[in-house]
């Protein structure tokens, strides 16, 4: 029967991808060794389970079978080579199942998690400023168009509510995309909470910064400084070896993002310092992660 080992097994030192159920990963891990490819599987991060094969040649076809294996866990093929082992598999019930929920491959989307909230927040407040009353009534009620609305008014949710404004289709569309790219991976193996803590900070601290700087009668808001520091967050994390891929930035998107931020000063309209604000908490972040061990 598979086995979960708590540390690094010489045996099988290569990482072929993650299930995000203990059961399924049992599974997967008989169904491998059933065919012929030595495999277990061990706890990943957060709630995730990360499955290892033992030869290198065998990485390609392993990860082919995980793929078919994400589309349908509960065939036949599978639960017989669990059975031979003397295991019976079950599904397990998961958060966000049902018609709430989608996956494809090894993507899972739901509607119960961090992520889909705050997304949701973001597109609904966005529908409603598309009607003219509402859209001032939201600004006034969510947006930051003063330091003395917290600093004398005590208004204190102001300082990060401006990140569920949105000013336009384009604007809110890059922001939600790349908050699904970003945040729900880092939810997906460091947990809800650890997600919130990162998007709290940043929105905090990029909208102080933005604030600081923004003309009188202005008013700023978007997901964009929060992207950014999501993206610094996982730049510093991608340089540690024992990180899954999902949770890997492509390589160059980094400095790409430094490098946007730096044009966005030759426009106006932006709020450039609450990009860089962002990005630079991000980063700080993803160093306090870098030695740290992560679950």
């Amino acid at each position: 029967m598979a086995q979960f080992k708590e540390i690094d097994d010489i045996n099988f030192p290569y990482e072929i991808g993650a299930l995000k159920e203990r059961s399924l990963a049992l599974t997967f891990a008989d169904y491998l060794n059933s065919i012929g490819i030595k495999a277990t599987a061990k706890p990943g991060f957060g709630a995730s389970y990360s499955i290892y094969v033992a030869n290198e040649a065998d990485i390609s076809k392993a990860k082919l079978e995980l793929l078919r294996y994400g589309n349908n866990p509960f065939a036949k093929a599978y639960n017989q080579a669990a059975w031979s082992r003397g295991r019976s598999v079950k599904k397990e019930k998961t958060m966000g199942g049902g018609f709430l929920s989608f996956s494809m491959g090894t993507y899972q989307w739901t509607l119960f998690s961090l992520t889909s909230v705050i997304e949701v927040i973001c597109l609904a407040l966005y529908l409603v400023m598309l009607v003219p009353d509402f859209n001032d009534l939201m600004i006034r009620a969510l947006g930051w168009l003063g330091m003395g609305q917290v600093t004398e008014g005590f208004e204190l949710y102001r300082v990060i509510t401006p990140i569920f404004l949105h000013f336009g289709i384009f604007h809110i569309a890059f922001n939600l995309v790349m908050f699904e790219a970003f945040g729900r991976p880092i939810e997906r193996h460091f947990g809800a909470f650890k997600l919130g803590y990162i998007v709290i900070s940043i929105a905090i601290v990029s909208n102080i910064l933005q604030m600081i700087f923004t003309p009188h009668g202005a008013v700023f808001g978007g997901m964009s400084g929060v992207v950014y520091g999501l993206i610094g967050y996982m730049g510093i994390l991608s340089f540690r070896q024992d990180l899954p891929e999902d949770l890997r930035l492509p390589q160059g998107l980094l400095l790409v993002s430094i490098i946007f931020i730096g044009i966005g000063f030759f426009f106006s309209g932006i709020a450039n310092l609450c990009h860089v604000g962002g990005m630079v908490l991000g980063i700080a972040l993803g160093f306090l992660d870098y030695k740290r061990k992560l679950r």
